[in-house]
């Protein structure tokens, strides 16, 4: 079951970045595997491929998704034998979509009100990648109370209160560079990091 949700409301929050369609920048490294599998064989695709997620299907119809949190916390921590563990029980169901064109700040919205932290991105019947909650933190600064909700889910779950992120605007001083460190929920470049008093 997917469940496929679209929101143009409040188009102009957030600045220019927020208007940003999940379809450039989504991965397109798209996992899928079938229904019959087990929880083991799941994790062995997805170190294969690279990815954090997989989807599951059942034919050619999508059902359900499989995150990393999802075999750490269902499996792992439970002190259960992946593959004696079927897909179908560890997924998450219904699967949440947005389509390609959804802006940013649409998808933010989403992630927090479905508390999850990546969305299937669809263009028509087919599913064409994942947007995650990192993509857009490292891009959307303006984001305000959303960009604060989506960087508490990452605290909850254990991500360090300093951590690396890839390319994307300073929250502090709003400049565009390759490397982006996160300190205490904000995302600065190496200057701003310095100022504020942080050093590797």
């Amino acid at each position: 079951m997917v469940v496929q949700e679209h929101n143009s409301e409040d188009s102009s929050y957030g600045g220019i970045e927020s208007q940003i369609p999940v379809g450039d920048l989504m991965s397109h490294n798209v996992v899928s595997i079938d229904a019959t599998c087990n929880v083991f064989e799941v994790a062995r695709e997805m170190m294969a491929k690279g990815t954090g997620s997989v989807i599951i299907s059942r034919g050619s119809k999508p059902i359900g998704i499989i995150t990393e949190r999802d075999i750490v916390g269902k499996v792992v921590k439970q002190d259960l034998t992946p593959s004696s563990v079927p897909a179908t029980e560890v997924m998450s169901s219904p699967i949440i979509m947005v389509e390609a064109s959804t802006t940013v700040i649409e998808a933010s919205r989403l992630m927090v009100k479905s508390n999850i932290r990546r969305l299937a991105v669809n263009k028509g019947e087919d599913i064409v990648g994942i947007i995650t909650d990192r993509d857009i933190l490292t891009i959307s600064p303006g984001l305000n109370t959303i960009l604060e909700n989506l960087i508490e889910m990452n605290r909850e779950t254990g991500i360090p209160e300093e951590s690396y992120l890839e390319r994307g605007i300073c929250q502090r001083c709003g400049s565009y560079v390759d490397e982006l460190t996160s300190v205490n929920g904000l995302a600065l470049c190496e200057d701003c990091k310095e100022e504020e008093g942080y050093y590797d």
